[in-house]
């Protein structure tokens, strides 16, 4: 009876505070708006520990360069102004949810510089100098959605290896931080490479790179009007076979290497100036892998013995723009107007046969026979035969061939696109350096004459000194010396015909100090220049590689 009393008290209780507060806005609807705080995502808490740990490894001052709510394929970054001599660590982090996050550094022009897009949540990557100004850095969510973080810290190039290595980031390492796994022995590596290779290049880049096989590494790579890049791929012991391509600015694929477990070449070439990157992947393995690029004119593909992967880039010009700009250029030079003109298309694995007449020049001289190719037109061989079958000239080129055609009668010209098909237009004019010795040794006066022409449109510069016949042999040298007037340059050329093979060419000093040298398969040059203030005499020097060969020789004055 007692408890029913307590309940009852309890109920009337419960009744008379209802009664006291009721809800002015309804069973279901809150009583007041909820409050809003000011701020944003707290990106550093997103990165977690990593720019504390890349300080104390050496890295500076960390920088939020983006954060946000991504969904799966979105992005978010920024850029990001670089010092000249500075590395670059740039990583990118999710939340819980987000369970595939990559990471990324493009240039201004799009090039991918450097990226981690493995599959995991900790993409790291360093960039290395040389490198441009400024960089776009940005965070790719692959897989989930949730909060991600983009930041980035400059590292002094001499700590860049240790933050590396200590990260896992993947990325370049310039010439000085190339880990000693890799360094041991690549001096000597580079040096036979280029022996075998032939042809002279010019070191211009040394790196290391951290490769796995479960990600593709990248590497910008820039390629200098009519130059050619090659580049040279040491894999540590801990790398299986590497596949390696080079991509233009538009991800098209350039060139690829040949499957191998050792050190391995790509060379490319090309007419214009472009940017690109390197992919590189291991077949199995996670290690180191040394990257050698060098420079060349692109007349060095005449003198490369060895035939690794050569690929040639054509510039995006229609066959009348191609054609302007070349007419305009040797009208400038002082070439008369063409004598003769054909035009066509080329396709890959068929034969176009031109008839020339070699008698189009009158006056003694060589016929100059240009072949311009317009767009898609990307690499092609042309070849001069005379009406007996003999070779009169020959060249291989991306957009633009020269031949020089320096016997009488009747010729063959023989074009045969390697690439892609595009058409093609074939002009004759009189050469304008003209000598007995041209008509005497026909194809070693056109090598001769296409080496001494350079730059964009093949024209020789300066005034043409003198012309001499050599006869070469393996088992002894020829030489002679010229004096070179102060402030002047020679610029000397020789092309070869005969049963032998190869030859080389230097110049030497009063000292015995080489000035410079060249070898090459049938067609060598060389510079030689005198101070302001004085004359210099130098000293030639050529032989042969093999067999007896006859040299017409070229010497011209800058």
């Amino acid at each position: 009876m007692r408890a029913l009393l307590l309940l009852s008290a309890l109920l009337t209780a419960c009744a008379s505070g209802s009664r006291a507060a009721p809800k002015t806005g309804g069973a279901d609807i809150p009583a007041a708006a909820p409050q809003v705080s000011p701020g944003n995502l707290d990106g550093p808490r997103v990165l977690g520990d990593l720019p504390a740990r890349a300080q104390r490894l050496g890295a500076g001052a960390p920088s939020l360069v983006g954060s946000g709510l991504a969904a799966e394929n979105d992005w978010v970054g920024g850029f990001v102004d670089l010092p000249s001599d500075d590395c670059l660590l740039a990583y990118a982090r999710g939340g819980p949810s987000v369970t595939d996050v990559d990471v990324a550094v493009y240039s201004d022009d799009g090039a991918v510089l450097a990226v981690d897009e493995g599959r995991d949540v900790h993409p790291t990557v360093v960039l290395c100098p040389p490198h441009p100004a400024r960089v776009y850095v940005a965070g790719h969510v692959a897989e989930g959605e949730g909060p991600v973080a983009v930041g980035a810290q400059l590292v002094p190039i001499a700590r860049a290896a240790t933050v590396a290595q200590s990260l896992g980031a993947h990325g370049a390492l310039e010439q000085g931080s190339v880990p000693a796994d890799v360094g041991p022995g690549l001096d000597d590596a580079i040096r036979r490479h280029y022996i075998e290779l032939g042809g002279k290049w010019q070191e211009a880049r040394r790196l290391a790179l951290t490769l796995d096989a479960r990600v593709p590494a990248y590497v910008g790579i820039a390629i200098d009007a009519n130059r050619c890049v090659d580049t040279f791929l040491v894999p540590s012991e801990d790398l299986a076979s590497l596949d390696a391509e080079v991509l233009d600015s538009d991800g098209r694929t350039l060139a690829r290497s040949r499957d191998s477990s050792g050190p391995s070449g790509i060379i490319v070439c090309s007419p214009v100036g472009l940017t690109g990157t390197l992919s590189i992947r291991p077949h199995v393995g996670r290690g180191l892998a040394a990257i050698v690029f060098a420079r060349a004119d692109s007349d060095v593909y005449r003198d490369i013995s060895a035939r690794p992967e050569v690929a040639w880039v054509s510039p995006r010009h229609s066959l009348q723009a191609a054609k302007s700009v070349l007419e305009a250029a040797l009208s400038n030079a002082g070439y008369a107007a063409p004598v003769a003109t054909a035009s066509g298309a080329l396709t890959p694995a068929a034969r176009t046969l031109l008839p020339i007449d070699l008698k189009a020049a009158t006056g003694g001289a060589c016929l100059r026979i240009d072949v311009t190719g317009g767009e898609p037109l990307a690499l092609f061989e042309a070849r001069l035969w005379s009406d007996g079958g003999s070779l009169l000239a020959s060249d291989q080129a991306s957009s633009s061939a020269l031949l020089f055609a320096c016997a009488s009668g009747v010729g063959r010209l023989e074009l045969e696109a390697s690439g892609s098909p595009g058409p093609f237009s074939v002009t004759l004019r009189p050469e304008r350096w003209r000598d007995a010795a041209f008509e005497a040794l026909p194809l070693a006066a056109s090598r001769m004459l296409a080496r001494v022409a350079y730059g964009p449109e093949r024209i020789a510069h300066g005034k043409e000194r003198y012309v001499r016949v050599v006869a070469l042999d393996a088992a002894s040298v020829v030489s002679w010396s010229e004096s070179v007037p102060a402030g002047r340059c020679v610029h000397l050329a020789a092309g070869v015909q005969g049963e032998g093979a190869g030859l080389e060419l230097r110049a030497f000093d009063g000292a015995d100090a080489e000035l410079d040298r060249a070898a090459g398969a049938d067609a060598v040059a060389v510079r030689a220049c005198a101070p302001s203030g004085a004359g210099r005499l130098v000293r030639f020097e050529m032989r042969a590689s093999a067999g007896r060969l006859k040299a017409v020789v070229g010497e011209r004055l800058d």
